[in-house]
């Protein structure tokens, strides 16, 4: 279970951007081969924290080199995080919710407002049932 006013910090929400970039689950050695910006035992006590967070999941154990090493993936997309970085910030209510998602569109790139409306509208079918 997820813990109430539970935002990663800085360094957490790095590693979580290589985990939702990725089709795949990681173990830490392919994180560490994907940034240099953490030194190993560091990657290794963020995934510690993320997972005392319930924001990463251990899915498997895999072969690594003459080693095994867990591999782990998000619970939650980047897109779920955010809403849930929204709601700490209070914006609950439908009419915030409505002027992030103006703000968003308006914030775009003009080429791609025409398709993000027409998402937008078809997911506001979708909630309505129809």
């Amino acid at each position: 279970m997820r813990k109430k006013n539970e935002l990663l910090t800085k360094g957490e929400e790095a590693l979580m951007e290589l985990f939702w970039d990725a089709s795949e689950p990681l173990t830490s050695m392919q994180l560490s081969e994907m940034t240099d910006e953490f030194n190993d035992s560091y990657i290794h006590k963020l995934l510690k924290s993320l997972l005392a967070k319930n924001i990463i999941k251990v899915e498997g154990v895999v072969a690594s080199g003459k080693q095994y090493a867990r591999s782990f993936q998000p619970t939650m997309t980047r897109e779920e995080y955010a809403a849930q970085v929204m709601c700490e910030l209070g914006i609950r209510d439908e009419k915030a919710i409505a002027k992030v998602a103006v703000a968003m569109v308006k914030a775009s790139e003009e080429s791609s407002k025409d398709a993000l409306v027409k998402q937008l509208e078809s997911m506001v079918q979708e909630l309505k049932g129809k």
